[in-house]
């Protein structure tokens, strides 16, 4: 039996209609946005019949739909894990020989690049920005935080303190397709998406926050780099640079925007309470 979905779309290729090719296409050529797709979807976007695309399921071995949106999913992770591996050593800390000369010496640098971060964030600091955003959080009614890794670890910080500002939130954890697809009902007009991705960057939040874009969510994407390539299904962007010599992603300068973000938020809900206070004493 095959391993994956694109070698059962290779071998039954030949074999199948016209039609049926056109679907295989289109499965091969928008591998990364298959798991997100209805049925319906599919059948208006290529112009044929749901009951064609259910036969090019069964053509290839599936019995429905959705197992071939499962075999998708199973064929993305495996293949983007494999080129993680492959392409990036993000993953090797340890430390070259001839920075242990002086291990104080070289911890203190290590405490210099950290500062270095917030210093950096700091001077760039938009505090106008920061309060146009937190205006976000109150204007929809539907908050979904989204991450993989420590960048579903910032999303936890930041529920966490949006459920002091009184500002309730769920959060997606992009790593587990259970959490991906609860999720997904939620992305419509009343929904603000804050996707968040660090390095190393995962395909999986991208490509939500690409799906709520298409849904008419707003989309505000909290990275490390304007270059990132979340960015281009964005509305709104926060930025901080979150790499030193010994981490790829470390916590504390992106620890620092949230709560920046969060500071405006309660300043801009407090301002709120004042307004609302203030029209309801003129009642009296």
């Amino acid at each position: 039996m095959e391993t994956d979905i694109m070698m059962r779309i290779e071998r039954y290729y030949p074999s199948m209609t016209k039609k049926q090719k056109q679907i295989a296409d289109y499965i091969k050529e928008n591998i990364d946005t298959m798991a997100f797709i209805t049925l319906r979807d599919m059948s208006r976007e290529l112009g044929v019949t749901e009951i064609t695309i259910l036969n090019t399921c069964k053509v290839m071995g599936y019995s429905s739909f959705n197992e071939v949106k499962y075999e998708v999913r199973k064929y993305i992770n495996i293949n983007r894990r494999i080129g993680l591996y492959q392409q990036n050593d993000y993953f090797n800390t340890d430390v070259p020989e001839y920075e242990l000369n002086d291990k104080e010496r070289l911890l203190a640098d290590i405490c210099m690049e950290e500062r270095g971060l917030f210093d950096e964030f700091t001077r760039n600091f938009d505090s106008r920005h920061f309060m146009e955003t937190a205006r976000l959080f109150f204007r929809y009614p539907k908050i979904v935080l989204c991450g993989r890794g420590m960048s579903y670890i910032i999303c936890q910080w930041l529920a966490s303190d949006l459920a002091g500002a009184q500002v309730p939130s769920m959060i997606v954890n992009t790593e587990l397709n259970e959490s991906v697809y609860s999720a997904l009902p939620a992305l419509d007009l009343n929904t603000l998406l804050v996707a968040v991705t660090f390095p190393d960057y995962y395909f999986m939040t991208e490509q939500i926050a690409r799906y709520a874009k298409k849904k008419g969510a707003k989309v505000l994407g909290i990275t490390d780099s304007p270059e990132a390539d979340i960015v281009q299904y964005t509305d709104e962007l926060l930025t901080v640079r979150s790499t030193t010599r010994m981490f790829l992603n470390t916590a504390s300068a992106p620890m620092a925007l949230i709560n920046l973000l969060v500071s405006a938020i309660k300043i801009e809900g407090d301002m709120d309470k004042e307004d609302i206070g203030g029209e309801f004493g003129k009642l009296f």
